[in-house]
């Protein structure tokens, strides 16, 4: 999960930062509190990398029914991502992200943030600006979240988390960066990183 290179933020993940970076799986039910297993309705998995001062998401969802046309997000397929740069220790609407199906977004104002579907609408990369390069060891507070609305109306709500968790927490899991030194060809020390979860 080093990223050498920073994944291009297209709806493929062709990149390298993507080859071994540690896979997520979207499989709590957050709104029946229970493990998600019903993968022939939804199946979700994401990874995260990071360089310099950019967090770099990928996602790839696998939902039987896409509900993209209804006037209401609510009632639309759609992402939900909490990014705490402060750590705060609970979730706020001030950093929650939410993230139709299928609709690429660009934001350039702070925090700059990218979002890039593929074709199949079922494959996502995202980018974030975090404001600062993250040290080893820094920790910021994360969740992600598959609302699936089938039918017009919130269906599932499905997140990744510990065992346990539901719609009412308030907490967020962490994000530890970690970082390793690796020389280049030119024997010149560059740092680079990886994120691992903790809860």
């Amino acid at each position: 999960e080093l990223a050498v290179v920073a994944p291009v933020v297209d709806g493929f993940f062709d990149d390298p930062a993507w080859e071994e970076a540690v896979t997520g799986k979207i499989d709590q039910d957050v709104l029946e509190n229970k493990r998600w297993n019903s993968s022939d309705d939804f199946d979700g998995t994401f990874a995260a990398v990071w360089r310099n001062g950019f967090l770099y998401l990928a996602t790839r969802l696998t939902d039987d029914q896409i509900e993209t046309h209804h006037e209401k997000l609510s009632q639309q397929d759609h992402l939900e991502i909490y990014l705490d740069i402060d750590h705060t220790g609970h979730k706020s609407d001030f950093y929650r992200y939410t993230i139709p199906v299928g609709k690429d977004t660009s934001l350039p104002t702070p925090p700059f943030m990218l979002i890039v579907w593929g074709r199949d609408e079922r494959s996502c990369e995202l980018s974030f600006n975090l404001g600062r390069t993250p040290r080893k060891d820094d920790t910021i507070g994360f969740g992600i979240y598959y609302n699936d609305a089938d039918g017009g109306r919130l269906h599932h709500k499905i997140g990744w988390g510990p065992v346990g968790l539901t719609e009412a927490d308030d907490s967020l899991a962490d994000l530890v960066f970690a970082a390793k030194i690796k020389p280049n060809e030119n024997q010149k020390a560059v740092q680079w990183g990886r994120i691992k979860s903790l809860y």
